[in-house]
Order: structure tokens, then C-alpha cells, then sequence
């Protein structure tokens, strides 16, 4: 105990020594005693610290569950086209990580890492992207970025960058037109790239990488031939399945980290 809590273990040795060496006779002394205290104290602390890591450990993972809960319930009992604008702002959300990680809107999208962003959307993209972003450099990204500030207006819907390929015509009908403005109304409103002078260059290309990933999507469900209500089935099988997945795999990491502040 002495050891564990570091108090002066030697010093506490050679006192017991002198006192006695018999091992039922009860030890006594004020020094001893004071030191014992001491350390029933910080024993006392650590245990408090481990019991008050549990509960916020469980408050924390309440809050956590409820959310999920509530989320796969909603994918249960909702409509079709819900599932599909869940699946479609999934792919936004991975697309908009993958230009976080490589651009800064307060510099020039010259020093931009436009060469990994290329490789990473493509590698998302797998067959989808392949063989549109084939031929594609940074340098072909990097012009056609500069060319936005000689545009003087953008159609939102149908955008496309100037010299690149334009995505896939799948935004057809009020419904899909909708969910393209929305998702662009959503990408100005939020606060996760930052403000700065590129600011709406990078939220153009979050745009027009996003679109082109989800037109794809939805131009191979249309050319699968598929009927479109058993299209929406495995749209809803597949959010049930991932999102039970990823729960189950950080419950198993949150476990961890508990009994690892338990026994630190």
C-alpha cells in the first residue's frame, strides 16, 4: 500500500524494523500513525476517483445510447425517402471530411493538399469515380478552382467545376432537386471549415465532390434495374446494419477505456 500510493516505503521499513520484528504484535507511534492516515487518505481519493469515472463513464454512455436508439428507431419506422436522405447525407458527411483534411480556406488552394483530396475521393468512390477521375491531376483541380472567381453565377442543382466532369444527370424531379439545395443550404450554414478568403471555394468543391458521389450512386441504383421499393429495402437493411456495427464495436472501445481508468 505504501508502495502503490508512493509514500516513503524505506523509511516506513526501517521504523517497523526497529520497533519489532514480530509480526503480531500490533504497532504503535504517532510517526505510524500519521503515515497510516495519510495514506488511508489518498487510498480513499483514488477509489472516489475510479467510482466518479464509472458514473460519468455511464452518464456519458446514456446519453450516447439514447441518440443511437432513437436514430435506429427512426430508420425502423421511417419512410422510404428518409433512409435515402440519411444514406445521402452520410456521403456528404464523408466527403466533407475528406476536404477538411486537406484544404485551409485562409490559404491559397495552391497549398492546398489537392493531390491526396483527389486520391482519397476516388478511393471512396472505388468504381463509381474510377473511370470519371481517371485522368484528373491537382494541377487540372488546382485551375479549375481558379477559374470560380470568372464565374458570375452558379446554378446550385446542376453545379460543376469549369473543365471537369459534370456529375451524373440523377438530380431529376422536384424531390432530388430539393435535397441538392438543402444540401447546399446546409454546407454555407455550417461552421466546420472555418471562415476565410476561400471560404466559398472550398464550400463550392465540398459541393460538386458531393454531388458527384451521390448522382453516381443514385445513376447505378436506377441503371441496376431494380425495383425502386426494394431498392429503398436494402438502403434500409444496409443503415440498420452499419449503424448496429459501429455501436457494437464502441461499446467494446468504451468498455476498454473504462477498465483502463479503473486500473491505472
Amino acid at each position: 500500500m505504501f508502495q502503490k500510493f508512493n509514500f516513503d516505503t524505506e523509511w516506513a521499513v526501517r521504523l517497523i524494523s526497529k520497533i519489532t520484528n514480530d509480526e503480531d504484535l500490533p504497532i504503535e507511534g504517532d510517526a505510524i500513525v500519521k503515515q497510516l492516515l495519510a495514506l488511508q487518505i489518498n487510498a480513499e481519493k483514488f477509489f472516489f476517483g475510479i467510482r466518479k469515472n464509472l458514473v460519468e463513464f455511464d452518464e456519458v454512455l446514456e446519453v450516447q445510447r439514447k441518440h443511437v436508439y432513437d436514430l435506429r428507431q427512426l430508420i425502423l419506422t421511417g419512410d422510404d425517402e428518409s433512409c435515402s436522405q440519411h444514406i445521402l447525407q452520410y456521403m456528404q458527411a464523408v466527403v466533407d471530411e475528406i476536404v477538411f483534411n486537406n484544404i485551409d480556406p485562409v490559404k491559397h488552394p495552391r497549398s492546398w493538399g489537392l493531390s491526396k483530396l483527389l486520391k482519397e475521393f476516388v478511393t471512396v468512390g472505388g468504381k463509381l469515380l474510377h473511370e470519371s477521375f481517371e485522368g484528373i491531376s491537382d494541377h487540372t483541380l488546382l485551375n479549375s478552382l481558379g477559374l470560380l472567381n470568372d464565374v458570375s453565377s452558379v446554378d446550385i442543382v446542376n453545379f460543376s467545376l469549369p473543365n471537369l466532369p459534370a456529375p451524373p444527370n440523377a438530380f431529376r424531379g422536384i424531390r432530388r432537386k430539393s435535397s441538392s439545395l438543402r444540401r447546399w443550404l446546409a454546407i454555407c450554414a455550417d461552421d466546420l471549415i472555418g471562415n476565410g478568403k476561400y471560404q466559398t471555394t472550398s464550400n463550392l468543391l465540398r459541393k460538386y465532390l458531393g454531388d458527384f458521389l451521390i448522382a453516381s450512386y443514385l445513376h447505378v441504383v436506377e441503371e441496376s434495374g431494380y425495383d425502386e421499393t426494394h431498392a429503398k429495402e436494402i438502403e434500409r437493411a444496409v443503415l440498420l446494419q452499419t449503424l448496429d456495427c459501429f455501436w457494437r464495436d464502441h461499446l467494446v472501445n468504451m468498455n476498454r477505456l473504462s477498465s483502463a481508468s479503473c486500473g491505472r
